[in-house]
């Protein structure tokens, strides 16, 4: 499913669980919480009255492994937002393009709150946001270790 709004470019991934492209500012009543994992886009809070915002700022080169700060940010935002989804709170995670970055971070929380597999995941989130999402293989990477480790 796809929210088409002047304010998002989202798809839904899971229940409750969106993934989208830089959102732009104003209000998103739909939500309980937005996530912004691009690096490049940190606005204030404030710019989204009435939603938690979630800074999450990653980085999305393909070329070099994910330092272990980007590792722990990653994987503590997905523990935040499967808390919010178990709270039935609506998340919205967010990047330049909606299919890296974003993707990455609803994968691990998809994997947290709802006992997905990592395939389950990537799968799910091509589905929705297209054949490019989850491109960058460090994060694909990441995807695959943490369910190996728990």
């Amino acid at each position: 499913m796809a929210l088409t709004s002047p304010q998002a470019d989202a798809s839904r991934v899971a229940p409750g669980l969106y993934v989208g492209s830089r959102p732009q500012p104003g209000l998103y009543r739909w939500l309980g919480v937005i996530v912004l994992c691009a690096k490049e886009f940190q606005p204030p809070s404030y710019m989204y009255p009435g939603v938690m915002v979630v800074h999450a700022p990653l980085d999305d080169d393909p070329t070099r492994a994910m330092r272990s700060d980007e590792i722990e940010l990653a994987v503590s935002t997905a523990r935040t937002l499967a808390r919010c989804l178990q709270a039935h709170q609506r998340v919205l995670t967010t990047c330049r393009m909606g299919l890296n970055r974003s993707a990455l971070i609803a994968s691990l929380t998809m994997q947290m709150a709802y006992d997905m597999s990592p395939d389950e995941t990537i799968k799910r989130i091509r589905s929705v946001r297209g054949p490019f999402a989850l491109r960058n293989p460090g994060f694909r990477w990441l995807i695959r270790q943490l369910a190996v480790e728990s």
